[in-house]
């Protein structure tokens, strides 16, 4: 699905959404991790459903993508593809270290279309 917005009245989206369980073997990132997705649409705005079932592939992790950080890098670079604009995706992951240890924030950002 498309959205469109007005192409005169400049405007700054930001989009929060819950980063699910990704890992089957470390349960990272653990509940309560998000990401926030901005970018300056110039017609096209992803659709707010869209960004919560691409978050939801990555569970379980995805054959060519391993890590959080690649995940992050990698709904940048789609959501970049499906807006047309530069984007800016910031992740405040918490996560689990998977030998033991404290739970520690890990905060990724990645910019697509720059």
């Amino acid at each position: 699905m498309v959205r469109n917005c007005l192409t005169d009245v400049p405007i700054r989206v930001v989009h929060t959404v819950d980063v699910p369980v990704c890992c089957p073997a470390s349960s990272n990132p653990k509940p309560g991790s998000e990401m926030t997705i901005s970018y300056r649409p110039t017609g096209i705005v992803m659709p707010v459903e869209d960004l919560a079932a691409m978050a939801d592939e990555y569970v379980g992790g995805r054959d060519e993508i391993r890590g959080m950080e690649e995940m992050i890098q990698d709904i940048a670079r789609r959501v970049h593809e499906a807006v047309g604009v530069p984007v800016r995706v910031k992740a405040r992951l918490i996560i689990g270290p998977p030998f033991g240890g404290a739970v520690q924030g890990m905060d990724i950002i990645a910019r697509a279309g720059q």
